[in-house]
């Protein structure tokens, strides 16, 4: 990951930027016309790389992604054999990555003048070729013995114990024992675990050491699986019982996914899109039929940018060189009614974009920012997307960090709302300002999450450190950010997602600190959802961890789906290839058993600040009309997350006239999901709506 740099300063707003603490522009010009090409591009000077073993290491073989080195480290002494030095341009970044020989492991400390890459969980290294450098490698000794952890997923009770003695874990409604859990084998060892379920319980499901496919015993009293301890692991086990689904929701079974979902985008037609690294296809999945589909993959989308057109398109900006923290110039439009990708002409971007956001404006035009550029340096210039081609915002040049939290705000500008603590504004027409906006509570919240819940009002929540805090702020005053309560778990790599009724669901993420780290313990697993005004409660716990690149989005059904994990995955955790399906609170009746949804049969469709009608089969029973742009996801960020409540009269007793949004300020043109939701809280299946002028 690149530095975080803070939000420069600027004139502040008389109305939004009171008392606002000015941050220093960085010391770079601002030129109409920055270069493109890296800056080592243009220097003729040459450095060489050698790459040398350290006498006490353990064997491996260490590669450059640009080429030139393939140096083995020999297992006894550590010399170094094969093609080890190399020459590269003044100012090149080169990716070093180790591959550990059998017995040896990846160092466990950085080599020096070569930092771990936190993108690869320590298996790749940066050296920036200023002068002639030579890295030394130590491979670590592989250790005769590894860990074995068993933690519970979902709420129910049972046991797990182990062929090979050392596991005997108790777990009492979805909470481990303190002792019995964890135990250390020999390297290679081959232990079965064997989970029983509790009188009045079932085993659910496995997760971990490849254990998701291969253990037995899903929706049966007892199961076994099989675990090679090739290096240490953790492993979830979720045992259920019958519980009221009214108070806390309920998770599905998991269910296999193709590839791991790093991206996730709800279609105007109901199914869902995602992608992950380039290693596999994208896939579309049809929640009513449960069928999945493979479709192209124009470029490496991995770490785009992406969000819905006005028409329903998917536009998705940048994406992976395949080095990390360089970004492609592309742009790429999925159609979903063809299901076929169309590269438009031109259709390159000022510089490269890795981890960009993308927001649609109530112009209709769309707008990305920041991003790794070719140069790996942060893509300063925002770009709006109009006719076809991108208009960079020259007058707005902004230190922005990745994957920013883009809202479009009441009086038409975009507001930053994070990560950074110092937020900002930004204007789309012409060459575009910028200025900054106010500083937030908590600090830098990278993979965090944030939604905006009423229009103009934004809730951020977690990531950082990480924190369980959450705050607010209502761009229709000039008040600042206020405490929005704190979530039972803290968490980063969460995701938050706006529900039918209007609350918020908080699923997934990790309470451990540093990049990418396994959870401290299975708290983290329980979903958690806020009432605006209300704070925080529990709610039923996941079967899978859901970590880095993983997603959450609302369904049409009212449902959550909650996918992916990993790529890589945290240390002892593997890379997740299931989906959950978590169905809230709000479908179930105070017995547990499904509740009576209000039907929507048809919408007609949906003008600024007109009306519409909504047929239903009890027009009198309807309390809110709650209209849901569709979600586009990644790494904790939902790029256009908005809600509206619509008000509405009753004409007859099967016919509601509904009131559009009063303008684009409110809810930018584009596709959401409409849902009538009755006098006890529980929605219809959703209609789709296009908001047009």
């Amino acid at each position: 990951m690149l530095p975080r740099v803070p939000w420069p300063s600027a004139v502040a707003s008389p109305s939004l930027a009171v008392g606002i603490t000015a941050v220093l522009l960085l010391s770079t010009a601002c030129q109409d016309q920055p270069p493109t090409e890296p800056e080592f591009g243009r220097v003729n000077a040459r450095y060489q790389l050698t790459v040398k073993g350290d006498p006490a290491s353990a064997g491996g073989v260490v590669t450059s992604d640009r080429g030139g080195v393939s140096c083995t480290i020999a297992s006894s002494g550590g010399t170094a054999s094969g093609k080890c030095s190399q020459t590269y341009k003044s100012g090149a970044i080169v990716t070093l990555h180790m591959a550990p020989a059998a017995g040896a492991a990846v160092p466990s400390t950085a080599p020096t003048a070569c930092p771990f890459n936190n993108e690869s969980q320590h298996t790749a290294c940066e050296v920036v070729l200023d002068q002639n450098k030579t890295v030394s490698f130590k491979f670590d000794v592989q250790s005769n013995t590894v860990t074995l952890s068993v933690g519970s997923g979902s709420s129910g009770s049972g046991r797990i114990t182990s062929n090979v003695a050392g596991i005997d874990c108790t777990i009492t409604n979805g909470v481990a024992a303190a002792g019995g859990c964890a135990s250390s084998y020999s390297l290679n060892a081959s232990v079965t675990l064997t989970a029983t379920a509790s009188t009045g319980n079932y085993l659910k499901a496995w997760a971990g050491g490849g254990c998701e496919t291969t253990g037995s015993g899903g929706g049966l009293s007892s199961g076994a699986c099989t675990v090679s301890m090739t290096q240490a692991r953790s492993l979830l086990v979720s045992f259920d019982r019958p519980a009221n689904a009214a108070v806390s929701g309920q998770w599905g079974s998991p269910i296999t996914w193709p590839a791991v979902a790093i991206h996730t985008n709800l279609l105007p037609d109901g199914r869902v899109m995602t992608w992950g690294r380039s290693d596999r296809l994208p896939v579309i999945w049809n929640p009513v039929t449960g069928a999945f589909k493979n479709v192209d993959l124009p470029a490496d989308l991995f770490c785009s940018g992406h969000a819905l057109l006005p028409d329903g398109r998917l536009l998705v900006s940048g994406g992976h060189s395949g080095i990390d923290n360089q970004g492609l110039l592309s742009t790429q439009i999925f159609d979903y009614r063809t299901d076929t990708w169309v590269t438009p002409a031109p259709a390159l971007m000022r510089n490269g974009r890795w981890y960009p956001s993308v927001l649609a404006l109530p112009s209709g035009e769309m707008l990305t920012v920041s991003g790794g550029d070719t140069a790996k340096a942060l893509n300063q210039i925002p770009e709006v997307w109009t006719n076809n081609a991108w208009r960079p915002l020259s007058n707005a040049l902004a230190n922005i960090a990745y994957f920013p939290m883009l809202f479009s705000a009441p009086d038409g500008r975009v507001f930053v709302a994070g990560p950074d603590q110092v937020t900002g504004f930004l204007t789309t027409s012409g060459l575009g300002t910028r200025v900054s906006g106010p500083v937030s509570l908590y600090g830098y919240r990278d993979y965090g999450s944030a939604v905006m819940y009423e229009p103009g009002k934004i809730m951020l929540v977690g990531g950082g450190s990480p924190t369980a805090t959450a705050e607010t702020i209502d761009l229709n005053t000039a008040g600042g950010w206020q405490s929005a309560g704190r979530m039972k778990v803290a968490r980063r790599q969460l995701n938050a997602t706006l529900l039918a009724d209007g609350t918020v669901l908080a699923t997934g993420g990790t309470n451990a600190s540093g990049f990418n780290t396994k959870p401290t313990n299975d708290s983290v697993l329980a979903a958690e959802r806020w009432v605006p005004g209300s704070g925080w409660t529990y709610l039923a716990r996941q079967t899978h961890y859901r970590l880095y690149h993983s997603n959450a989005l609302l369904l049409p059904d009212g449902r959550v789906l909650s996918v992916g994990s990993g790529q890589p995955a945290a240390s002892g955790l593997s890379d997740d290839f299931t989906a959950e399906i978590y169905s809230p609170p709000y479908l179930f009746n105070v017995t547990g058993g499904d509740a009576v949804r209000p039907t929507l049969s048809t919408v007609g469709s949906a003008t600024y600040n007109q009306t519409f009608l909504a047929s239903t089969s009890n027009s009198a029973d309807i309390a809110k009309i709650t209209l849901i742009r569709l979600s586009t996801v990644t790494h904790s960020t939902n790029m256009n997350q908005r809600l509206v409540n619509l008000s509405f009269t009753v004409t007859d007793a099967t016919t509601l006239t509904v009131t559009a949004p009063a303008s684009a300020f409110v809810a930018p043109p584009g596709y959401y999901m409409l849902f009538l939701v009755n006098r006890a809280g529980t929605p219809s299946m959703a209609k789709m709506v296009q908001i047009t002028n």
